[in-house]
């Protein structure tokens, strides 16, 4: 690791990263969008510079290196991630960053709490679309993540002679997005304790109340099962702080986390693609969107912009990431934007809605009338070379059907995804009583009457009803 590396990954860059975004916060509209438009035009000069796909892709378009100062974002073409997966060596700014290379990496359970070539962040998604997707975070690219949730998500008080006390639910056991932005936080400020989502709850609640978290954060269901905890007696923390990220959080949840812990959960919009992207505001329940260091378009399904109370899907612009850059990349979540103005002083654009982030829950039940379920994150995050489409369809109560889509050795593959199976159902306890078969498919197509794509499909006589 050298120097430079070093130091990007350091306390000291995160603090001063976080005084520049304390700096973003006071800035009116005009000045927001005066920053964007010099920071969209160093990212295209740099893209021009080290990206091959982009060099080309712009050029093919009409895009030259001399036309980048005055270049505005409804310019450039959009991509997406079937794009970018097919151009992933080209695409990349770093010439040492090989798809076969990280695909390795992630594969290999004894680097999961690893930084690939020690400085590289990497986390991996089969998001909704059920494709598997690499996205990768150089070190001052991860460091100014790290310092924007700090400063407007997680809001921790920081003593001088006192950590401040961390804790996680979700899945852990992996390149996950979640999981690997809350353990990276900095040691001389926190402490962490990882809570897996995988095990049987009991396990968590006792790990809980023996560490007593100051701030609780993970997916919006695991907190939600918390509360439900907390609400019965057994479990008895006194957090903070909460956060909620990964899916949706609905009304019900939300009312029933404040419930048990007496305050207001935080709605935390992160996804793989960045994972500071916006947070719900402290005075309201509307998500501001962080769009100092992003640009945001909402899109409608025509390709024309969706206007305020619109359902669109989002197209974001990553203007921090310099390893691999997103720009004007078309993500799956659809949003619906507000036209409200905040009175928290943040000129921070507002949406009032996140769709798309729904995947329905697998319920279970052994001998003795005993339910549970995995959640849905564990198949979104579901990672093994070769597998290119995944969708989970529950043919009966305990019998899951998985349709792969699979490339090269079909053996090799089918084998390391009944081994991920096993472990998955092995670490509930479920494994002496759900079973499930692979199907392999030439192609996986999308619901007949919704248009989209389905990753699970429970049981239509679900326990959870």
């Amino acid at each position: 690791m050298s120097i430079k590396d070093k130091y990007q990954l350091s306390v000291i860059n995160i603090l001063l990263n976080m005084l520049q975004a304390k700096k973003a916060e006071k800035l009116n509209d005009e000045q927001l969008n005066e920053l964007q438009q010099r920071r969209l035009a160093k990212l295209l000069k740099h893209v021009m510079d080290h990206s091959e796909f982009y060099k080309t892709f712009y050029e093919e378009h009409g895009i030259t290196v001399d036309k980048i100062e005055s270049v505005k974002i409804h310019d450039l073409p959009i991509i997406d991630k079937e794009l970018m997966m097919k151009n992933f060596n080209r695409f990349v700014c770093d010439k040492g960053l090989k798809k076969n290379d990280l695909e390795k990496f992630l594969s290999d359970p004894e680097m999961s709490d690893s930084k690939y070539d020690g400085i590289y962040e990497v986390i991996h998604t089969s998001g909704s679309s059920g494709s598997p997707g690499i996205y990768v975070y150089g070190p001052n690219d991860w460091s100014l993540l790290k310092a924007i949730v700090i400063n407007r998500v997680s809001k921790n008080k920081f003593h001088l002679f006192k950590k401040t006390k961390l804790a996680y639910i979700g899945l852990i056991d992996g390149h996950y997005a979640g999981i690997s932005l809350t353990k990276d936080a900095p040691k001389l400020l926190f402490d962490f304790l990882p809570v897996d989502i995988g095990r049987p709850i009991k396990e968590s609640v006792e790990k809980l109340n023996k560490y007593m978290p100051e701030s609780l954060s993970g997916y919006a269901s695991g907190v939600y099962l918390l509360a439900l905890e907390q609400l019965e007696g057994r479990l008895n923390i006194y957090p903070s702080r909460i956060l909620c990220s990964a899916e949706t959080l609905t009304d019900q949840m939300a009312k029933t986390i404040h419930k048990a812990f007496g305050i207001k959960p935080i709605n935390f919009y992160a996804a793989t693609e960045s994972i500071g992207m916006a947070s719900q505001c402290d005075l309201h329940d509307e998500i501001h969107l962080f769009n100092d260091w992003h640009i945001y378009e909402v899109i409608k399904e025509n390709g024309e912009p969706a206007k305020p109370g619109e359902i669109g899907h989002l197209v974001v612009t990553t203007l921090y990431n310099y390893t691999q850059p997103l720009i004007r990349y078309k993500m799956h979540d659809e949003v619906v934007l507000s036209d409200k103005t905040c009175s928290c002083g943040w000129s921070f654009p507002l949406i009032s809605r996140i769709a798309g982030r729904e995947e329905e829950q697998l319920w279970f039940e052994d001998s003795s009338s005993n339910k549970d379920y995995l959640h849905p994150t564990i198949f979104i995050e579901f990672f093994v070379i070769g597998l290119e489409k995944l969708q989970v369809v529950q043919v009966e109560q305990n019998t899951l059907q998985l349709n792969v889509v699979i490339t090269g050795d079909s053996e090799i593959v089918i084998s390391k995804i009944i081994k991920r199976m096993d472990d998955i159902l092995d670490k509930k306890g479920f494994g002496s009583y759900v079973k499930f078969s692979i199907n392999i498919v030439d192609s996986i197509p999308n619901d007949e009457k919704t248009g989209k794509y389905r990753l699970i499909i429970p049981l239509k006589t679900s326990l959870s009803s």
